[in-house]
């Protein structure tokens, strides 16, 4: 992937306001499989042709030769949809994401954020042409995202996370520490809210949830992003890919492999856990209902009832 610093663009200027005070000095990125990376503006938005011919000696056309895929990264979905394109030996010319803005000097902050939102996929769709834009994305209930994020910062992982100010995160007690976390994570709920409030054909909603509560709901939601990507048949991946697809996936459940929670963190160079303690993410989510700043609290029970999550009062 292209990771070069960028000039502003007109769109990029139009997602700052988007943004607010929140935003500030934060890095927001989006795969956009088989979309190419231009690596030459702030929003990577320009795309070549695609092959218009299946090249001699090929009887069937890959996929990123019909379609645009875009995954909505919000939720640690990179491993997962890395591995299906590269056991379908993507090229990289083909394979892109969008930025906002990527620092070239920390190519991994480019990788594991999210910035998907309803502006950027009708721009995506009028660009694709003839080809159709299929995008997928891994939804969560916005308060359990506070949660689970607060917990997460406030045990002082990710420390160089530049969404969160995990320093501040990790010397606040429940009240304070939660109210900060809502307030820098919602943009990203609005944005998340805007894209997979009402999907379209062309757009599949997976419940993180779903996909982690047990193998079986895991294996579901492969299947189902792969049906949405491919279709039922074969005529963009073989059977043979499919079964390397679902078996290599499964090493991404958490359920089969405890290792799955786990990460590379950069800046230490150590193996460390990525995920959040249950008993603190039950006790923080408590302490959301009760004592969150009533117009935030508002704004979340709003984009819980959008989604369709159950709402409740303060």
């Amino acid at each position: 992937l292209a990771q070069e610093r960028a000039r502003e663009t007109p769109l990029c200027s139009s997602l700052k306001p988007l943004a607010g005070n929140a935003m500030r000095n934060i890095w927001w990125c989006i795969f956009i499989f088989l979309v190419p990376a231009c690596g030459s503006e702030c929003v990577s938005m320009v795309q070549r042709q695609a092959l218009p011919v299946i090249p001699a000696g090929r009887r069937k056309p890959r996929p990123w030769e019909v379609n645009n895929y875009i995954v909505a990264n919000y939720h640690k979905a990179d491993s997962l949809t890395r591995t299906i394109f590269q056991i379908l030996e993507a090229p990289d010319a083909v394979v892109g994401h969008v930025e906002y803005p990527c620092d070239s000097n920390n190519p991994y902050t480019c990788w594991n954020m999210e910035a998907f939102n309803s502006s950027v996929k009708s721009a995506e769709r009028l660009k694709s042409g003839r080809k159709k834009l299929l995008v997928a994305g891994f939804v969560r209930d916005p308060l359990e995202m506070v949660a689970s994020a607060y917990c997460y910062h406030h045990d002082g992982q990710e420390m160089s996370n530049q969404l969160f100010p995990v320093k501040e995160i990790m010397q606040m007690g429940l009240e304070k520490g939660t109210e900060l976390t809502a307030e820098t994570l919602l943009p990203l709920a609005e944005w998340m809210a805007s894209v997979f409030e009402h999907p379209d054909e062309d757009t599949l909603r997976l419940e993180l949830d779903d996909l982690t509560k047990s193998s079986a709901g895991f294996d579901s939601g492969v299947q189902r992003l792969l049906d949405h990507f491919f279709g039922t048949g074969t005529d963009l991946i073989s059977k043979n890919d499919r079964f390397l697809i679902t078996e290599t996936a499964k090493l991404a459940d958490e359920n089969r492999n405890p290792q799955a929670t786990q990460a590379f963190n950069g800046s230490t160079s150590q193996i460390v856990e990525h995920g959040s303690d249950p008993v603190c993410k039950e006790v923080a989510h408590s302490i959301l209902h009760k004592s969150l700043n009533p117009a935030l609290f508002a704004r979340y029970k709003d984009l819980q009832r959008r989604l369709g999550y159950p709402v409740h009062a303060m």
